[in-house]
């Protein structure tokens, strides 16, 4: 058996009937990545008869002087059960790269290792495929540890929901209330052009350190293939305007009654709740006046957005945000709402993307784990991130001279 270069179009053949394939390991991804100073390779490990056994992507870049280091996205196609094919090919792309003077290979396999939901208070349920780290260790690889939260290239818990399953009157009551609004609001999914990547660059300042660049890049490149559409979240105002009308118009015989009643009992009992009448008729007051506002610029409003790649049996929601001076529409809830229903005829699952594996308060990011977990999701452990060692000696002096760490805190990927 032995390494060979892969076409672009052999590679993406076979990365796509593999159990493991994902977006990243496809062409599209080492298209948008050579942009941002990376070279890549589509290496093949193939049998006497050239039947094609494993697969890579491998992104490659200069780190220091004429030293260099590879990523895998995602990892490695091959079978990692079969361990003796698995400690070949990783021996033959071991010394494939040393020659030209790479340090390391680094992967991440997208293989689950443990899952935990809601029903099982998030208490991780692991699986026989946490042996795959010591195998992996017994091969002259390093693992690298989570040091603090979000710390790898790629987040090491997902939340995936299950689209088919997915029901609103399944949500929680908050959640079930703040969808209901919306859409009472007017509020609808629509779809985005390449000229709204701006748009949506603008809704998530303070969730990103890629460019714009990054995002417009990879909506032109994936939209080729029709894999990957931006979504928006809009008002109709006139419905929204209309809703705010009759809601009001109810609150008003509601408030009469109580205001009626008070002139013959007025107990505290009902002056309380006259009392709440009168705060709720303000609120709806002033969304009258924000819905009659936005009714006569008569433009077109974004209030969220996200990018979201198709991928086989799964959506995958790239990257999303929302416009804060309509918060109190609630438009990350609808968004991602939206993009459940929209997806579900179509697809099994929805990559909701990163959380931590701290589900209590203690941890920083507790408000993104708190807003996907209320969705019922099933958390996802994946493996891991782990450094395939080229060149030992230059391995530990870059990492005592903090080159590595450097270089993956660009957050270039």
């Amino acid at each position: 058996m032995k390494l060979v270069e892969l076409t672009n179009q052999q590679f993406d053949e076979y990365a796509k009937y593999h159990p493991l394939n994902n977006y990243c390991q496809t062409s599209k991804y080492a298209l948008i990545m050579s942009e941002y100073g990376f070279s890549y390779d589509y290496i093949g490990y193939v049998d006497d008869n050239n039947n094609i056994l494993a697969a890579t992507l491998i992104l490659t870049k200069r780190i220091a002087n004429r030293t260099k280091y590879g990523y895998a996205p995602k990892g490695f196609l091959i079978n990692y059960y079969d361990q003796e094919l698995l400690k070949d090919f990783l021996n033959q792309i071991r010394k494939h790269y040393k020659k030209d003077n790479f340090v390391f290979i680094k992967f991440n396999p997208e293989i689950i290792i443990g899952e935990t939901n809601k029903g099982n208070k998030y208490i991780m349920s692991y699986n026989g495929n946490v042996r795959i780290i010591d195998e992996l260790k017994s091969m002259n690889v390093k693992r690298r540890l989570e040091l603090k939260e979000f710390d790898l290239l790629e987040p090491k818990f997902n939340a995936y929901l299950n689209l088919k399953q997915f029901d609103v009157n399944k949500l929680n009551r908050n959640y079930r209330k703040k969808i209901r609004h919306s859409l009472n609001k007017g509020m609808s999914l629509v779809l985005g052009g390449p000229k709204d990547i701006p748009t949506l660059y603008e809704m998530m300042k303070g969730k990103t350190d890629k460019p714009l660049s990054f995002y417009r890049n990879f909506y032109n490149v994936f939209s080729r293939d029709n894999s990957i559409d931006l979504v928006f979240i809009t008002v109709d105002y006139a419905k929204y305007l209309q809703n705010c009308r009759k809601i009001y118009d109810l609150e008003l015989q509601i408030n009469d009654y109580w205001n009626n009643l008070i002139q013959k009992d007025p107990r505290r009992k009902n002056l309380n709740n006259k009392m709440t009448s009168d705060k709720k008729l303000q609120g709806y007051k002033e969304e009258i006046i924000k819905a009659t506002a936005g009714l006569k610029k008569g433009e077109t409003v974004y209030v969220a957005g996200a990018l979201v790649i198709k991928h086989f049996n799964r959506v995958c929601i790239l990257a999303s945000g929302f416009n804060k001076d309509y918060k109190y529409l609630n438009p990350n809830h609808f968004l991602h709402y939206a993009i459940f229903e929209r997806y579900k005829p179509y697809f099994s699952y929805c990559d909701m993307n990163g959380v931590t594996g701290k589900f209590d308060e203690s941890s920083q990011y507790h408000g993104l784990n708190q807003f996907k977990l209320k969705f019922d999701p099933t958390i996802y452990e994946f493996v891991g991130e782990f450094d395939l060692i080229c060149n030992d000696r230059l391995f530990k002096k870059l990492i005592k001279t903090s080159f590595i760490e450097d270089e993956f805190n660009k957050k270039t990927f």
